[in-house]
């Protein structure tokens, strides 16, 4: 067996008892499957880890398999067969992207997001050469999670190999935001326009941040770029009103 004979001598001397009485001479994918999965539901780890390694040695190519194996593994709290899962996995030819959403989606069904973050960091360490890979899912785990600190930590790692990636570069303005340090916002914002002067997105954030911060002709300045390459009545709207009250401020 390719994934069940690494699961550790003692759990798997343990297990094989409960696999006969539920299992016994079933030879039917199917029906496996079927039985993993109620273990599953009803959170019976031990019992869903071991027969979701017997569907893997029959079909090691499925993704779901992957994803539901390695929660069991988790929550079990056997790291390592998580991470030799994810290996598996790659050899097996799975999406490593598919792979992920998989089981970011059946950590917060079974109401443990942390399963998720705590797979990724064990395998970011245990499978170096998907680090990069790994990295990029951590991000978007914490924008989705609204870690500001985490999020600049590794919106950073991902601009030390794309340095113009606007998208990073936004995620980390994002960052930024949701810690409050409004200064590395306006910084990283400026820095998409020097790489893009007509980033319609970052023209409207710094036109609102300064229309906010009460600063009316930088957010007359950029919300009118903005307007110029998208016009919608709510930005113009506001640019006038802007321009209406320069107007009327007395000249000291």
């Amino acid at each position: 067996m390719i994934v069940f004979s690494k699961i550790k001598r003692w759990t798997a001397a343990a297990l094989c008892a409960a696999v006969s009485l539920t299992v016994g001479a079933v030879a039917s994918y199917d029906a496996l499957s079927v039985k993993a999965e109620r273990f599953f539901d009803a959170r019976e780890w031990a019992s869903a880890q071991a027969l979701y390694g017997l569907m893997l040695d029959r079909r090691p190519d499925c993704d779901s398999t992957y994803v539901n194996a390695i929660i069991a593994s988790s929550m079990l709290g056997q790291p390592d067969m998580a991470s030799h899962l994810l290996t598996e996995a790659m050899k097996a030819g799975v999406s490593f992207p598919r792979l992920m959403s998989g089981v970011k989606s059946v950590a917060f069904e079974v109401g443990e997001p942390d399963v998720y973050e705590d797979f990724m960091l064990r395998s970011q360490r245990d499978c170096p050469w998907l680090e990069r890979a790994i990295d990029s899912e951590l991000l978007q785990y914490y924008i989705f999670r609204r870690n500001g600190s985490r999020t600049i930590v590794y919106a950073e790692k991902m601009l030390a190999g794309l340095p113009s990636s606007i998208a990073y570069l936004s995620d980390l303005a994002d960052g930024y935001v949701m810690i409050g340090d409004f200064d590395g916002a306006t910084a990283t914002w400026k820095r998409i326009l020097d790489i893009d002067a007509d980033n319609y997105l970052t023209l409207l954030k710094l036109g609102n941040y300064y229309d906010i911060c009460g600063r009316r002709d930088e957010a007359i300045e950029y919300l009118s770029r903005a307007d110029r390459l998208r016009q919608t009545p709510f930005v113009t709207s506001r640019i006038n009103t802007l321009v209406s009250s320069r107007l009327a401020t007395p000249v000291k």
